[in-house]
């Protein structure tokens, strides 16, 4: 092997471990960057901040790594977030029950789910156009049903437990904690984890198989779904009321960030601590560019960005054969 080989093999392995492992390279320098640039950003209680304010934000990225394991997405959880919220809201308000609001949410965002899930594997519309669809119809009977108003007056057990602590852990944290731990147990022990994947690889070969492509990718929205659901109680527990507004951006930055950190658009690849690592770092970022004092103007192009590096990683990936 001459000297051109050799140079050409290390180019390529150098190549390969970016794409493989950018978004931990990428997690990193934002790390130092942001320790460097902001005396506020490096202490344990900034890092605790960042976990229990962004924790909703990594279970609906966790979730979406299910819709995009078995090749779909999933644009419509922000505004049902939304929906959930103000419904959810509207009923605690009235009622002064917050277990049953609580299953109000998630009974809702889980109905979501499964229209969705329904809606691509029934009716065969591309999951794009379909959830796409279901976002407006969700912010737009959000806005209606309040007027464009918040909804406030929440009960005091709700709008506390974000500052309450469960075995010395934010409560935030912990149910995200919890939710992961989860999550990763039906991905990587169960036969079910195994048929995700096989079903996002190669669905036809998944069916030769016999496995129920259409039955697990319907439930792979609904577990989408269900996060959705309670990412949703914990944004209303943190705000302390439920708005028609919130959430506007958080379906592209999750498909991002799960992207980013290795899975494929195409489906079947990818981890969930991946999708775990890139929603922080999305959730860095924001709270960077806050103790910074720079505006959500700033925030809205970083995430541009790193949309749009998603994207392009991933077709590098697809192009490399990783």
């Amino acid at each position: 092997m001459d000297v051109k080989e050799k140079h050409f093999l290390r180019r390529l392995s150098l190549k390969e471990f970016a794409l493989k492992y950018g978004i931990y390279i990428g997690f990193l320098a934002i790390f130092i960057a942001f320790s460097f640039i902001s005396s506020n950003f490096l202490t344990v209680k900034n890092f605790l901040n960042i976990l229990d304010q962004y924790a909703y934000y990594v279970i609906c990225a966790m979730g979406m790594f299910f819709v995009v394991l078995v090749g779909g997405v999933d644009l419509s959880n922000g505004s049902m977030i939304a929906l959930a919220s103000v419904l959810g809201a509207t009923l605690m308000v009235a009622t002064k029950s917050v277990p049953i609001g609580c299953l109000v949410i998630v009974a809702i965002a889980v109905f979501g789910g499964i229209l969705n899930g329904l809606s691509v594997v029934k009716i065969g519309i591309p999951s794009f156009i379909a959830t796409l669809a279901f976002q407006n119809i969700w912010r737009g009977s959000a806005y209606t049903y309040t007027t464009a108003k918040a909804v406030s007056g929440l009960p005091s057990s709700l709008t506390s437990f974000s500052f309450s602590e469960i075995m010395g852990i934010r409560s935030s944290t912990f149910i995200m904690i919890i939710v992961f731990c989860i999550l990763l147990y039906i991905l990587q022990f169960t036969g079910f984890g195994k048929k995700l994947y096989a079903v996002g690889g190669n669905p036809k070969a998944a069916k030769v198989m016999g496995i129920n492509v259409k039955k697990a990718s319907i439930i792979a929205y609904s577990i989408c779904g269900l996060c959705t659901g309670i990412s949703t109680i914990l944004l209303v527990s943190n705000m302390g009321s439920a708005n028609p507004s919130v959430a506007e951006n958080i379906a592209l930055e999750c498909i991002a960030a799960v992207i980013i950190a290795g899975a494929s658009a195409n489906g079947g690849e990818g981890k969930l601590l991946g999708a775990v690592v890139g929603a922080l770092m999305f959730a860095m970022i924001k709270n960077g560019l806050n103790l910074m004092g720079l505006s959500y103007f700033y925030q809205l192009i970083v995430s541009g960005v790193i949309i749009y590096i998603a994207t392009a990683v991933d077709r590098l990936r697809i192009r490399a054969g990783l």
